[in-house]
């Protein structure tokens, strides 16, 4: 199977396991507070009522500000590291010494997870800042995957000499 339909098939998995899912708990918890839009009296964030339109807009600005953040160091700084840590075809490193690697990596790692507390309160408390988070990481994710795309070179050539030599290799067996 292609690399592209295996793409789609798990594509098409995920969109129909999210529907699944999202239908089954509006059904399930229609009434809960996790339902709610905008501040509210007994709405509390990390210990912190967000009883006030000042106040839910000083989260969505963390929000916002904390998602830019982790989706261009997730996307760009991150690969760099695993990719120089992982894999298990590159022996030399020319990027970094033995030293910044490994104080950079678990650098990273630690504060990302660390950070990622915070993450799965703003999943929890409302649904409205669970989606606002979404949307934040949504936007900047395409941007960042457009300009990591630009940075490729395509070639048709290639592709359809590749699709060849599959279809030759698959008639030959």
């Amino acid at each position: 199977m292609k690399q592209l339909n295996k793409i789609r098939i798990c594509l098409i998995l995920n969109v129909c396991l999210l529907f699944i899912i999202s239908t089954f708990i509006t059904i399930a918890a229609a009434d809960s507070k996790y339902f709610r839009f905008g501040p509210s009296s007994d709405f509390i964030f990390i210990s912190v009522p967000i009883d006030t339109y000042n106040r839910y807009g000083l989260l969505l600005t963390l929000i916002f500000f904390n998602n830019i953040i982790k989706v261009l160091i997730s996307e760009i700084g991150e690969p760099i590291l695993v990719f120089n840590i992982y894999n298990p075809d590159k022996k030399i490193i020319t990027e970094f010494t033995k030293k910044q690697l490994l104080f950079y990596a678990n650098s990273m790692f630690f504060v990302s997870n660390t950070r990622h507390i915070f993450e799965i309160l703003i999943s929890v408390t409302q649904i409205d800042i669970a989606l606002f988070s979404i949307t934040v990481e949504q936007l900047i994710s395409v941007c960042t995957v457009y300009f990591l795309v630009n940075e490729k070179k395509f070639d048709k050539s290639l592709l359809i000499e590749n699709t060849d030599s599959v279809k030759e290799f698959q008639n030959e067996i």
